[in-house]
């Protein structure tokens, strides 16, 4: 019996997990769709395990920076694509499967020249596996006056046009409202064919820990799997961390975040 019990324990772990190259995909692509709604944004591999997230609108000059990410890479190899790509202005973002390893990693970059800005979960969820919660109705927002209204609020575009109208369009945007206000909202962009990604949670402030957060959560995850997907994936604040579990996600990952120092071009 205890080795029947031992089996379905790496079952139900197993079920938990999501393959963390799988996840990174999941991330990079989401990551770029969403900083494409203003002009192209896409990561290109420039190394092993090593992307560049980076403007590629042709014949226009670069005007974001560019950030580079890497998951199981030695810090040499990312500095060698660094290089190789004559950049100096840009973000750094190392994935770390295990928080034992989070000191090393970051002695390593601050070695190299690099200043530790923090870190962000990296979330999952098997959708088999996820809580239903409704404390507030919540609405897909399928009409260009809703989405208007919630990029209003917003201070930007939230979904473009070409979203609203597809059953299944790669991205969804759900909100819920105070009388006619949107007071939060939440989308899925479904980038990976077995993951979609979730992006720019937000409930207003005056409207937190009333269950807001978790209802808009929960609405879209329902439909994530209506659509069939299998896994959701999302990088958290600090703070957010606290929310996501009780939907059911497990964090698999820090993604550490760092920026050169001045003094690294010195010389």
């Amino acid at each position: 019996m205890a080795g029947i019990a031992a089996i379905n324990h790496r079952i139900d772990l197993a079920m938990e997990m999501l393959p963390t190259q799988t996840a990174v995909e999941a991330f990079l692509r989401g990551f770029s769709a969403t900083r494409s709604f203003t002009k192209p944004f896409q990561a290109q591999v420039v190394g092993d395990q090593i992307w560049v997230l980076a403007d590629c609108a042709p014949g226009k000059v670069a005007q974001r920076t560019p950030e580079f990410v890497t998951y199981g890479a030695e810090p040499a190899s990312v500095l060698d694509a660094i290089f190789r790509l004559n950049v100096e202005r840009y973000m750094l973002c190392v994935l770390a499967d295990d928080a034992r390893t989070v000191p090393e990693v970051v002695s390593s970059y601050k070695q190299a020249g690099h200043r530790f800005m923090g870190r962000e979960p990296l979330f999952v969820l098997n959708l088999a596996r996820r809580v239903s919660f409704s404390a507030i109705p919540v609405s897909r927002i399928r009409s260009q006056t809703e989405a208007d209204a919630i990029a209003r609020e917003a201070r930007a575009r939230q979904i473009l046009p070409q979203h609203l109208g597809e059953d299944d369009s790669a991205c969804r945007l759900f909100a819920a409202y105070d009388g006619d206000t949107p007071i939060g909202w939440v989308r899925s962009l479904r980038t990976h064919p077995d993951c979609a990604w979730v992006s720019n949670m937000f409930v207003s402030p005056e409207h937190r820990r009333k269950g807001i957060g978790r209802s808009l959560l929960s609405a879209m995850l329902d439909d994530d799997a209506r659509l069939g997907v299998g896994w959701s994936v999302l990088l958290s604040s600090l703070t957010g961390a606290m929310l996501y579990p009780h939907l059911g996600y497990k964090e698999q990952g820090l993604l550490l975040l760092f920026s050169p120092t001045r003094a690294r071009y010195r010389g």
